[in-house]
């Protein structure tokens, strides 16, 4: 302590240096703060990689076979690898690996590279393996359509040409251009048509000149290219040599010679037809049920700062909206913005700071009666967050609405120290004789104080150190609450060394006795039923223990969740049909869906994407459709009072449409929960096992069991099965016969019938595929494709039919894996209830209802896999909490009786914290979990200052309960201070109702309510306490002696 009091004394006489570093301080703050970067929420996601591969043509089955389990294979024993999952759809494996925290994204992408080039060679030939986008779960930060002039009486073909038009316009124009935006890691287009040539080839011309599909295809092959000749030197000087045989329309490619006969050649438009198509699309898009839509979503770049971004690309978007980039008549049209968002969630972050330091410097005014004290203990606030936003950048981290939310519950112990420091100033200084100057006064009153008001702080923070153990979703949102806390209170720690006894020298003044009415009342209140709290120790006791006995009673009755779920100020809708509908009757289905919700007046737009319309990250087949809505100000709401009430409305409108399964979430927490967890609702039951048709049975009964619990919505069971399958089965013996082999009949089958990409035609910087098939007729149907021809060895001509078995089934719509084993996983949502209690009984119901064969087990995840391993992890942290409590207690007595009296006051803590989430109707959380570890701290330092006044009165002589009557009276005014101000600075986030207020308020709910209780308790239990284990409780003589009288101001 003798370097703290050199540095207080060199601050007291180095006053101008002081305030040099005040001014240096506030302006590296402001700069720091400007530099900061804003995004709504820290992001979340976990360390991890896609692994995407395209397989056209192949059905799940051999997706999963031949591309998703030999990959997988690979993939299984990387370093710090936690989990591989997968999805195996018609033409598309999705494969997600997930590293540890910690590991650099770019080194896990290096070693999942490594990986792939020995995978390449393990899957078919043509099965393209790409990773997806360096990106988060905070990556979609701008969303938008492409709108134009749309034609009256436009029919289909006109329509298709159109949205063909605006693709091409999107992918080729505008997608270049936004991704060039600093920041912005990759452009998913969506919706329209995909530009391409199509050669459809007759087979009864084929037959007749003597030719097949792969003739054809060869000659695209070799006539589509340009070489290089080096240089050709002569006189003149050098010359560039080049060969150019490039296609560049369908006229090139139908004079292409396929083969001569008798000096006559035969081209390919003679056995076929070139020309501009579309490519088939297993996609769409649609916009407020006015028809299909066109547009891309601006993913931005892993750690990217979000508002920077957001701010680059709406900058290019009015550059190009303003310009001649876009043919006349196109406009970019934004319906997604994050910075909405983060504007919305700052603003409540913002509001409860600016509102909470009014109410601070009101209650500062009132208990001081000094414009000067409030004004020095108010200039501890805003010079400690300057200080944190300092460290905030040098640390990386952005401002966001935990970052900032720490900042905010932070307020009232961010001047607890100060508020002690100042008031013990005025006391001495008023006191003080003519014999001392102003600097000695002021020096031995911070010093007096000094050893509490320093431990408290280190003690309030270091309660939260153990916050930065939590690990997963948990951790990563509430480490920077815990950062900005600690640095808060540190910064003040500093302040209250360094700075504020400066500004007590320079602006406080010895002030004659002043009546304060808060306190004198306070006082008067306060003093008999201190006393009988002293005479009447056993009731005190007993009334005490009986309320933390109810509070325990009602702690299994609070009920848990994760986190609360928090407006966004927009909804995602995800809506399911039957597998095998086909695109154009799942748009007419989806049609009645956006009829539904846009007749919602509190809708201002709503987007829906149909099946793959760009990067195929989420593997959505054209059964599945995700719509995001964007919800107008809650001013303006007629229909509805809150989101809640809404979303009930919305499912009751689309639960009238038959033959579909929806859910609803918001798009943030939609997006991580798929991320992280890998489905799009809280709560996901995932059954394990071989043979999805008794995955897809005993799914059917869990789902079953899950619709008769109460709370239970928006229930989902992954499509798995009931996906029409044509298959063409090879007959071995008749094509030996024929002098076939399984390549030929396949090779008829994957050319033919699906189509083959040949080669590509460049117009400018466009690549054009060129497809390759027979013609709509000659494959639409079973018996067409049945009668495709197939030459045998000996020429002769024999149809599809007699070589092959022609079948009609049922099988996979798609297959789920994780950790190398098939999976099929039930979702739902839960409303109206607590999460916790949902699971365990949803437990019980389906162990009593559902019978699992032997190697089949279930494993419930979701948002419930992340509550229980916090609780968990709280469930260590909270002892290791109360343990650095007891140590630093110990060290501020150095004696271990006081520091296990101010311990034993930590559970009444409990009560008030435990009563008013019962009150409130909130539940268990990790916000409401955190709130208890603040609250320990805060409980713990007005103990200190208590315990402290009372200890000095002792080694000046007074007997134990003169010195406990005259401790507890001179410390009420900063009991009651710290305890006031730290609630008023949470009110305004009681009552917040902007985006992220859902998040804080179980948190402002628990520190208010259980600080009530605390200070109650600090104030008539604890001394009760000391007075009882005292070292001096058994002398009584002094029982009836009044206390000394008390100085006018309380100190």
């Amino acid at each position: 302590m003798d370097t703290i009091e050199r540095l207080i004394s060199r601050s007291l006489r180095n006053r101008l240096l002081v305030l040099i570093g005040v001014a240096l301080l506030v302006g590296f703050g402001i700069w720091s703060f400007l530099k900061i970067p804003l995004d709504a929420f820290p992001d979340v996601t976990n360390i991890q990689v896609e692994v995407l591969s395209s397989a056209p043509g192949l059905s799940p089955l051999e997706v999963e076979k031949f591309v998703t389990f030999p990959v997988e294979t690979t993939l299984q024993g990387l370093p710090r690898l936690t989990q591989l999952r997968s999805v195996s759809k018609f033409g598309l494996s999705v494969i997600t690996v997930v590293f540890e925290d910690g590991v650099d994204i770019y080194f896990a992408r290096q070693l999942v590279l490594e990986r792939l080039i020995e995978a390449r060679e393990r899957v078919p030939q043509g099965i393209e393996i790409t990773m997806g986008p360096v990106s988060t779960a905070m990556g979609e930060i701008y969303q938008y359509t492409l709108e134009g002039p749309v034609p009256e009486g436009e029919d289909e073909e006109a329509r298709a040409e159109r949205l063909t038009e605006l693709r091409t316009v999107q992918d080729w124009i505008l997608a270049p251009l936004l991704k060039s935006v600093p920041g912005v890691s990759e452009i998913n287009s969506f919706g329209g048509h995909i530009r391409q040539y199509e050669v459809t080839v007759d087979p009864d011309r084929l037959l007749k000149y003597g030719l097949t599909v792969a003739d054809a295809a060869a000659a695209l092959e070799r006539n589509n290219l340009n070489v290089g000749g080096s240089v050709l030197e002569d006189a003149a000087g050098q010359a560039l040599v080049r060969g150019v045989g490039l296609l560049r329309s369908a006229s090139d490619m139908e004079r292409i010679v396929l083969k001569s006969e008798a000096g006559t050649p035969v081209f390919l438009g003679d056995v076929a037809a070139a020309g501009k198509s579309r490519a088939v699309r297993q996609g769409a898009a649609v916009k407020d049920g006015k028809g299909e839509a066109v547009g891309g979503v601006v993913m931005m770049l892993r750690g990217a700062n979000g508002r920077e971004v957001v701010r680059a690309v709406e900058a290019r978007v009015a550059e190009v909206n303003a310009g001649a980039v876009l043919p006349s008549g196109l406009q970019i049209v934004p319906f997604y913005k994050r910075s909405d968002i983060v504007q919305a969630s700052l603003h409540t972050v913002s509001e409860a700071l600016i509102i909470g330091g009014i109410f601070v410097l009101l209650v500062l005014y009132l208990f001081l009666r000094s414009f000067r004290g409030a004004f020095i203990v108010i200039l501890a606030l805003p010079l400690s967050v300057l200080f944190t936003f300092i460290a905030m950048r040098l640390g990386g981290l952005s401002a966001n609405l935990m970052s900032l939310g720490g900042l905010a519950i932070s307020i009232g112990m961010i001047i607890d120290a100060t508020i002690i420091q100042v008031e013990n100033v005025q006391r001495h200084l008023s006191e003080s004789g003519p014999g001392r100057t102003k600097t000695e006064t002021v020096l031995s009153a911070v010093l007096e104080v000094r050893k509490p008001s320093i431990f408290g702080e280190l003690i309030i923070a270091l309660t939260f150190i153990p916050i930065f153990a939590l690990q997963g979703i948990e951790g990563k949102m509430f480490a920077p609450l815990a950062f900005t806390h600690v640095i808060a209170l540190c910064a003040s720690l500093c302040l209250s060394l360094l700075v504020i006894p400066a500004f007590c020298r320079l602006l406080l003044k010895p002030q004659g006795e002043k009546r304060i009415f808060l306190v004198e009342a306070a006082r008067k209140a306060y003093l008999p039923l201190l006393r009988w709290s002293l005479d009447h120790k056993k009731t005190v006791f007993a009334v005490s223990l009986g309320l933390l006995a109810a509070s325990a009673v009602l702690i299994p009755r609070l009920g848990t969740e994760f986190m609360p779920i928090m407006d966004e100020g927009a909804f995602d809708m995800d809506v399911q049909f039957a597998p095998g509908i086909s695109l154009p009757q799942s748009l007419a289905m989806n049609r009645k869906v956006e009829e539904k919700l846009i007749s919602f007046p509190e809708i201002e737009t709503v987007v829906g994407k149909t099946g793959q319309t760009g990067i195929a990250l989420e593997a959505r087949g054209v059964e599945k459709t995700g719509y995001v809505g964007i919800l107008k100000p809650r001013r303006q709401w007629t229909s509805a009072r809150s989101r809640g009430e809404l979303t009930e409305k919305m499912r009751e409108a689309v639960s009238t449409i038959p033959g579909m399964a929806f859910s609803f979430s918001q798009p943030i927490a939609c997006r991580i929960d798929e991320l992280v967890a890998g489905t799009r609702a809280q709560l996901i039951i995932k059954l394990f096992g071989e043979d999805l048709d008794t995955l897809t049975a005993k799914a059917g009964e869990i789902a079953a069991a899950l619709r008769r619990l109460r709370g239970a919505s928006d229930l989902v069971v992954e499509s798995v099965a009931g996906q029409p399958y044509l298959s063409v089965l090879p007959d071995r013996e008749r094509i030996a016969r024929y002098g076939l082999s399984v390549e030929d009949v396949q090779t008829l089958v994957e050319t033919a019938v699906g189509g083959r990409t040949v080669t590509r035609i460049y117009e400018g910087e466009r690549a054009v595929d060129v497809q390759l098939r027979y013609a709509e007729k000659r494959r639409g149907s079973a018996e067409a494709i049945g009668a495709l021809p197939l030459r045998t060895e000996r020429g002769e001509i024999v149809p599809l039919s007699q070589a092959a078995a022609i079948v009609r089934s049922e099988g996979p719509s798609q297959i789920s894996r994780e950790a190398g084993r098939r999976r099929i996983g039930i979702e739902c949502n839960i409303s109206g209830r607590d999460l916790g209690g949902f699971v365990a009984e949803a437990r019980r119901e389906v162990a009593r209802s559902v019978s699992l064969p032997a190697g089949y087990f279930l494993s419930w995840g979701g948002q419930f896999e992340n509550q229980q391993r916090a609780m968990r992890r709280l469930g260590v942290i909270l002892p290791v909490t109360v343990g650095l409590i007891l140590l630093l207690l110990f060290l501020t007595f150095n004696a271990l009786r006081p520091a296990l009296l101010v311990l034993f006051n930590l559970p009444f803590a409990l009560i008030g914290g435990v009563l008013s989430l019962y009150l409130s109707g909130l539940y268990l959380s990790v916000p409401a979990s955190v709130g208890f570890i603040a609250l320990f701290g805060i409980a713990v330092l007005n103990g200190i200052v208590l315990l402290s006044a009372v200890a000095q009165r002792r080694e000046e002589g007074l007997a134990a309960r003169e010195a406990i009557l005259q401790g507890c009276l001179n410390r009420l005014r900063p009991v009651l201070m710290t305890a006031t101000i730290t609630i008023c600075s949470l009110l305004p986030l009681l009552f917040a109702q902007g985006p992220g207020s859902e998040i804080q308020r179980p948190l402002a709910v628990v520190v208010v309510g259980g600080l009530a209780t605390s200070t109650l308790m600090t104030l008539l239990v604890l001394p009760a306490l000391e007075a009882a284990f005292g070292e001096d409780r058994m002398r009584r003589g002094g029982r009836g002696r009044r206390p000394c009288p008390e100085p006018a101001d309380g100190l």
